[in-house]
């Protein structure tokens, strides 16, 4: 019978089993290791994300908003199958529904938003970034977004992690060389039991960097190195492994990983010993002590600030039936990363909406019976202002609201019946006029 020894990785590792706490202080010691052998690795990579967590946070006090959500991304996919064993060769279907886990947790379609608590369902976010499988490979070619590999590798777990771990990300080593990173999300999917059989790491993900010392020989510093690597029994929500959901990731395992790829961090900041005095810098996520297993709702490690401990949230080590959120803040800086730190990845998704009719000025309907819409044909992230003025020119009512989407609606309860004139803004001036149209107003 398997023993079954489970370990979360980020480009950290953090190792636990069954019935053994977790052991963050791995993520310090694997970092402190880089640092000996690129002095300033470690301090840089708090710089970049600490640079990451600040400039999204300048966008909410630019924009009122915590992130502009005026553009969906769309990250084209490549999952490359390395088996040695018939059994690690998951079929595509695994694959595909593993893609629609993805994109309805970014997208917070999953159906389990419902086991958000209600305390931390006003911090909850949509990351709009969705997932598809290219269609095209490198060379023009059509393809299912994934390849196969049979290797002779019997696992690409090692202990010696600083330098050999990264081999199923190299065709010499047995494994598959990346597509071109900057245009895929590579994602490997292989055996990463230990050399025992016993159940190993479930995946690991490398953190947006790009520090000009760093030399081209390791897989941290390698540009064709990024990307996800997951264990080939939690990849899909019905994978033939059936490992128990209330005990290990699974499938979520996956949007673990691709939020460390993106550039979060642990919820309980990553700490050696005592996680309530180190924190992951994000407002919205409460301090740990340590990371949970299972889903220990109602925990308050550290009770510093009258929030229980966020197990919930993707970013801990919550099981499969626990994890379901990011928070609005992690959105943030995922999505400022995605543009700025791995720029080209994310396409902008275009999504065409019928044109309503209108009159002048964007304005409709016209005569007002409820609320007031006004419609662009470009989605732009910024509060506009409507001014409404009788037949005399007086200002009768200035109404302000956020406009993310096409369209935005304008409450005019409490207006009284009568023919408006309507003068639209916006604070940067993108928008200034006054309508030349008259409007009537007939609520009821």
């Amino acid at each position: 019978m398997r023993i079954a020894v489970l370990t979360v990785l980020t480009i950290l590792f953090a190792e636990f089993g069954m019935g053994q706490e977790f052991e963050p202080c791995k993520t310090v010691d694997y970092i402190d290791a880089l640092d000996q052998q690129y002095p300033g690795l470690k301090q840089h990579i708090d710089d970049i994300y600490l640079h990451s967590v600040e400039a999204s946070k300048a966008q909410e006090q630019k924009h009122g908003k915590l992130f502009p959500i005026d553009t969906t991304y769309v990250i084209q996919l490549v999952f490359h199958v390395v088996w040695q064993t018939p059994d690690q060769n998951i079929d595509d279907i695994h694959i595909q529904e593993q893609v629609k886990v993805l994109n309805d947790a970014f997208n917070r379609q999953n159906a389990d938003t419902s086991k958000t608590r209600e305390i931390f369902k006003p911090v909850a976010g949509s990351a709009r970034i969705r997932f598809e499988l290219a269609k095209v490979d490198p060379f023009g070619n059509v393809t299912s977004g994934i390849t196969r590999k049979q290797t002779t590798v019997t696992t690409f777990n090692t202990n010696n992690r600083a330098t050999t771990y990264d081999f199923v990300k190299e065709s010499i080593r047995g494994g598959v060389d990346s597509w071109d990173t900057k245009k895929y999300l590579n994602i490997w999917v292989c055996n990463l039991d230990y050399t025992t059989g016993q159940l190993g790491l479930f995946g690991y993900a490398f953190p947006p960097t790009g520090a000009e010392f760093w030399q081209n020989t390791t897989s941290f510093t390698s540009e064709s190195k990024q990307g996800v690597v997951l264990h080939y029994e939690i990849v899909g929500p019905n994978n033939p492994a059936n490992l128990d959901p209330t005990i290990y990731t699974n499938e979520k395992t996956a949007v673990h990983e691709i939020g460390h790829f993106l550039g979060l961090r642990h919820v309980w900041g990553d700490a050696r010993f005592n996680g309530c005095s180190v924190d992951d810098y994000i407002d919205d996520t409460p301090n740990a002590v340590a990371a949970s297993r299972g889903c220990p709702i109602g925990a308050n490690t550290c009770n510093t600030d009258n929030l229980p401990d966020q197990v919930e949230n993707y970013m801990d080590y919550g099981s499969d039936e626990c994890a379901n959120m990011f928070t609005k803040e992690q959105v943030g800086v995922m999505r400022w990363n995605l543009v700025n730190l791995r720029p080209g990845l994310g396409e902008t998704e275009v999504v065409y909406k019928p044109v309503p009719e209108i009159e002048k000025d964007n304005l409709y309907p016209n005569p007002v019976t409820g609320n007031l819409k006004y419609f662009s044909d470009e989605i732009f992230d910024e509060e506009i202002t409507i001014t409404l003025y009788d037949m005399l020119h007086r200002d009768v009512r200035t109404v302000t609201r956020y406009k993310s989407d096409y369209v935005v609606e304008f409450d005019l309860f409490g207006v009284a019946n009568g023919i408006y004139y309507i003068g639209v803004s916006t604070k940067d001036g993108a928008i200034s006029h006054s309508g030349s149209s008259p409007f009537v107003i007939l609520q009821e």
